[in-house]
């Protein structure tokens, strides 16, 4: 890699130079935000891309390779800004490129049947737009179809009120942002490159500086708040 990329988790009280490190160990339950990070099921970084290898353990392990700038390829596939390549099962797979990628891995608690190797990729445009907030907000729910956890893409400038999700942990990765989040009363600034883990059942709230734009990947495990959005696009509550 040709530099370290900034990963700071808003759930602890100090930003972490963290490098290309991953954001969590798989885990059970809820977690309060001094320990989320590690009890979180998605682990997550964004890294300069140069040439990397990706490997998954076990045939219950997701991975999401995300271009947020640039383009890579994920074995012998091209993927441009926006595109996802999805690898499941036990993969080691070589990411070449030029820009910033997230990677995301999601560990199931449970697996009842180990899957074969699978790769398959998501394109930006695969996923139609969803627009709310009065047109200020957009999102992109790419991968709904995977086994305990959704990935998708959010952004927009308008603030998001406080609120939670039952039962759902959330992953943000902010690739571009300015703003403050308020997890669980506790208002932190976050940055370009930054991943946000709020546990389920905690109260959360963003609010961005003036002028500034959130460009994000979301996690959601088990999925279902991102439902929400299809709702609020179509005009509902």
């Amino acid at each position: 890699m040709s530099r370290r990329a900034r990963t700071r988790f808003a759930v602890l009280a100090a930003g972490a130079l963290a490098g290309c490190g991953e954001a969590a160990t798989s885990g059970p339950g809820a977690a309060s935000p001094s320990n989320a990070e590690a009890l979180s099921p998605v682990r997550a970084h964004f890294v300069e891309l140069g040439e990397a290898t990706i490997q998954t353990n076990g045939g219950c392990d997701v991975s999401f390779v995300a271009v947020a700038r640039g383009d890579a390829t994920v074995g012998p596939d091209a993927l441009g800004v926006g595109d996802v390549a999805v690898l499941d099962g036990p993969a080691n797979v070589v990411v070449r490129g030029h820009g910033v990628a997230l990677i995301a891995s999601y560990s199931s608690p449970s697996c009842p049947r180990p899957r074969s190797p699978a790769t398959r990729q998501v394109r930006a445009g695969d996923a139609p737009e969803l627009t709310f907030a009065g047109g200020a907000m957009h999102a992109h729910l790419d991968v709904e179809s995977e086994p305990g956890v959704y990935f998708g893409r959010l952004d927009g400038s308008a603030p998001v009120a406080e609120h939670k999700h039952d039962g759902a942990w959330e992953i943000l990765c902010a690739f571009q942002a300015s703003g403050t989040f308020t997890l669980s009363g506790k208002a932190q600034h976050v940055g370009d490159a930054e991943v946000v883990v709020v546990p389920p059942n905690t109260k959360h709230s963003w609010k961005p500086d003036p002028g500034s734009n959130l460009v994000a990947f979301q996690l959601y495990t088990p999925p279902g708040p991102e439902q929400r959005f299809k709702k609020l696009a179509a005009g509902g509550k």
